[in-house]
């Protein structure tokens, strides 16, 4: 294979990884809006569906995520004593934030073609390298590294 060839190969599995990356951080964030619209309705908490809406947005944002909105909002019950109402939004923001810490890993390397436990190694090594945007820089770096190595290996 020509270095032309394996170049274009490399480029064509980075896209691909690219959109992959995108689809999964779509489901994510359909995940992200579901669970917390169950869980705000189950909470009664007021428009339970506009507010999971805007959680699912923000979650996508590196750092951010929907800790953002989730602790203020806990915070501020709390202290505004709703004690109960602010247990209530704490429990709903860890459980979501664990099934996501649980899924995303699996979810993203699925899309992407990794496996979710080098999905996951790439988030954070990217993370500690390139700071919030390394989150998606590492796997995206991790789909060219093994695009480059299945070339090197299968000898396209």
């Amino acid at each position: 294979m020509r270095n032309k060839d394996k170049f274009r190969r490399v480029i064509n599995d980075t896209k691909k990884g690219i959109e992959g990356y995108f689809k999964a951080q779509l489901i994510l964030m359909a995940m992200t809006f579901i669970i917390f619209s169950i869980g705000l309705v189950i909470i009664d908490a007021p428009y339970p569906l506009l507010i999971g809406f805007i959680i699912a947005i923000v979650d996508v944002l590196p750092v951010l995520g929907s800790g953002i909105i989730m602790i203020p909002w806990s915070i501020i019950s709390l202290v505004g004593g709703n004690s109960d109402f602010a247990i209530a939004l704490a429990i709903v923001y860890v459980m979501a934030t664990l099934i996501r810490q649980i899924l995303e890993p699996k979810i993203t390397g699925d899309k992407i073609g990794i496996r979710p436990l080098y999905t996951f190694i790439a988030t954070i090594i990217g993370t500690l390298i390139f700071g919030p945007i390394g989150i998606i820089l590492g796997p995206i770096i991790a789909v060219i590294i093994k695009s480059i190595t299945n070339i090197n290996k299968n000898n396209y």
